[in-house]
């Protein structure tokens, strides 16, 4: 992770870009923003459809100081899209946290969010790319991901992009009604 006072880069070696939108390393100098597209999304994923989730109520400043600790983790890369520094999306990436996997050759994505504002415009498709790039040239794989059962969207993103949906499952202790996650993998190198 870079320190708030060096300049973050940009990306390179990312896909084709959409006009006007750049792709760089997120910093904790983001994470106020990355806070507010991450609750802004699951807001119009989930609400109505869960009880309490996103949770309502809870101090901003309490998920924002969690960003900036995520941020700061030198395990975890982020990637921000942004558009006349306006940032529209983020994705995470690092090596798998499940107990199954080889956290040497198998990455995870715990973090992929667009803007509801700007779903269907593509920023999801080159954020994903872009991660994807960034596991392979750190060496791993494969990565995987997992994907509540009810966001059907998120699962019909993934594999229209080439993620096929292993057997693993689990809940989700976040959500009061323990919803169930589903897991997604893909190789990387042979894409």
């Amino acid at each position: 992770m870079l320190g708030a006072m060096e300049p973050p880069p940009v990306v390179t070696g990312a896909p084709s870009s959409i006009d006007g939108l750049v792709l760089r390393d997120g910093t904790v100098n983001d994470a106020l923003e990355i806070e507010a597209v991450h609750y802004s999304s699951r807001e119009a994923v989930y609400d109505g459809r869960t009880a309490d989730w996103p949770p309502r109520g809870l101090d901003r400043d309490g998920r924002v100081a969690r960003w900036v600790e995520w941020l700061a983790d030198p395990e975890i890369t982020c990637l921000v899209a942004l558009r006349e520094d306006t940032l529209l999306g983020f994705c995470t990436i690092r090596a798998s946290s499940d107990e199954d996997a080889d956290e040497d050759r198998v990455a995870e994505m715990p973090t992929l969010y667009v803007h509801p504002d700007a779903w269907n415009s593509g920023v999801g498709r080159l954020l994903c790319s872009a991660a994807l790039d960034r596991a392979q040239r750190f060496g791993f794989s494969e990565l995987t991901l997992w994907v509540l059962e009810l966001n059907d969207r998120a699962q019909a993103f993934y594999e229209k992009f080439g993620f096929t949906r292993d057997s693993a499952t689990k809940i989700d202790e976040a959500t009061r009604e323990r919803l169930q996650a589903r897991r997604y993998r893909i190789a990387l190198g042979g894409r």
